[in-house]
């Protein structure tokens, strides 16, 4: 069983749609049909709006989400919501479950800040769940945040998505530190790996990738590229597969999502690994 957080501190990186469309191959049965639980840790609640609609992310809160099971007002059991992902031609129809969001996630931080152990409410809530579950993908905010060193406090796993260009780049270095505090407190955290999105024929793309496969070698993952289709299937509620199920970009994160299973069955790439624990080299 493995605990993924999709992270990255910057915005735009493709993260929500990795998050989406990975737990989707996942639950579509990528991980052998088996229970997939997409968390949604991100105040901006995008990835449920993706799933249960834009009025439940940002209306008027009628049931409780992960803010209430944060400040233990609930169990994951009461939030989980199941959502049935249909067949089409390319892909076997599925089910999820979502621990969704709402805006007002983005109070939870300020009311976490004197709690005991406050980086592992999130971990504490899901490990009575945990054995239901074939994967729990995580989808972090745009920050190095309590909520998202609760979601690195939780994990196993980090994927990392990176859009080209320079910041980015830089971007990774803080994280990368970041993940290594987390590891005095939960050893079993590694790096499951980096994967490049955004991908197109230009030379900053081209150049990007360069740098992380120089940088991170056999952690880098197969590229996700930068198609209109991610945008408009979030748009219209469904994941990539339902949306436009023959695309190249179906195609992407159903390999993306082949790729993690066999890492982690796998045991990853334990000497990059090795390499990315260590911040101060960089």
């Amino acid at each position: 069983m493995s605990v993924i957080a999709v992270v990255n501190q910057k915005g735009g990186s493709a993260k929500t749609t990795t998050a989406v469309n990975l737990a989707a191959a996942l639950a579509r049965g990528a991980g052998d049909g088996q229970p997939v639980l997409l968390v949604d840790l991100d105040p901006q609640a995008n990835a449920t709006a993706v799933f249960l609609g834009v009025p439940f992310a940002a209306g008027p809160q009628q049931a409780p989400v992960i803010y209430e099971v944060l400040v233990e007002k609930a169990a994951v059991t009461d939030v989980v919501r199941r959502v049935k992902l249909p067949a089409t031609a390319h892909v076997p129809a599925g089910s999820l479950d979502i621990l969704p969001a709402h805006l007002n996630l983005a109070a939870a931080e300020l009311e976490l800040v004197t709690a005991f152990e406050r980086e592992r409410r999130l971990a504490r809530a899901l490990a009575p769940v945990l054995d239901r579950y074939h994967c729990v993908v995580i989808d972090c905010p745009p920050s190095l945040s309590l909520l998202t060193v609760n979601a690195l406090v939780a994990a196993t796993d980090v994927l990392i998505p990176v859009d080209p260009g320079l910041f980015p780049l830089v971007g990774l270095g803080i994280l990368l530190r970041t993940i290594e505090m987390v590891r005095r407190s939960n050893a079993s955290l590694q790096v499951l790996g980096v994967l490049p999105t955004f991908a197109e024929h230009t030379i900053l793309a081209r150049d990007s990738q360069r740098q992380l496969r120089e940088e991170f070698g056999e952690l880098v993952l197969n590229s996700i590229p930068r198609r209109v289709a991610f945008g408009e299937a979030n748009a219209a509620g469904k994941d990539i597969f339902a949306y436009a199920p023959g695309s190249d970009g179906a195609q992407a994160y159903g390999d993306l999502a082949a790729e993690v299973v066999q890492r982690i069955h796998n045991g990853k790439v334990e000497e990059e690994r090795t390499q990315l624990s260590r911040p101060s080299d960089r």
